[in-house]
């Protein structure tokens, strides 16, 4: 019986563990895709916090015009109307957020897909993305 030293046992499980060329492929090309998706939202947010604020001081601005105009009102009825437009705009803004955090959402879900997918299904979902398009064209026409 042919006796094994410990170093050719040792090399013969690190052989055993190596991945092969094509999952080491498939690793770099995922922890790629997972990097540059992490890229995309980060982005997506920065872009979302921004409008937010924007519409926030938006908001702050027009509450203290309308104040001004408010307390200037001459009569209960110029009151209402000042404080209406006011009104109208903080919607408008609202309205605004919640589409952003919906938008937000999407781009952060399209991101968070393609690694949720198992793999080689990428073809299936080319081909589901491209029978949606199809669909929506034919929709539009």
């Amino acid at each position: 019986m042919k006796s094994l030293n410990v170093t050719e046992q040792l090399n013969a499980m690190q052989r055993m563990f190596l991945p092969t060329s094509e999952m080491s492929e498939a690793m770099r090309k995922n922890a790629c895709s997972f990097w540059e998706n992490q890229d995309k939202i980060l982005d997506a947010m920065q872009v979302f916090a921004d409008g937010w604020f924007e519409r926030r001081h938006a908001g702050t601005h027009s509450a203290l015009e309308a104040a001004q105009r408010m307390c200037k009102a001459e009569t209960p009825v110029d009151l209402v109307r000042e404080y209406q437009e006011w009104a109208s705009g903080a919607f408008q803004r609202l309205m605004a957020d919640g589409l952003a955090c919906q938008q937000e959402c999407m781009t952060v879900i399209g991101a968070a897909a393609p690694s949720l997918m198992p793999m080689g299904s990428e073809k299936q979902a080319d081909t589901s993305q491209a029978e949606s398009r199809a669909t929506a064209r034919a929709k539009a026409a």
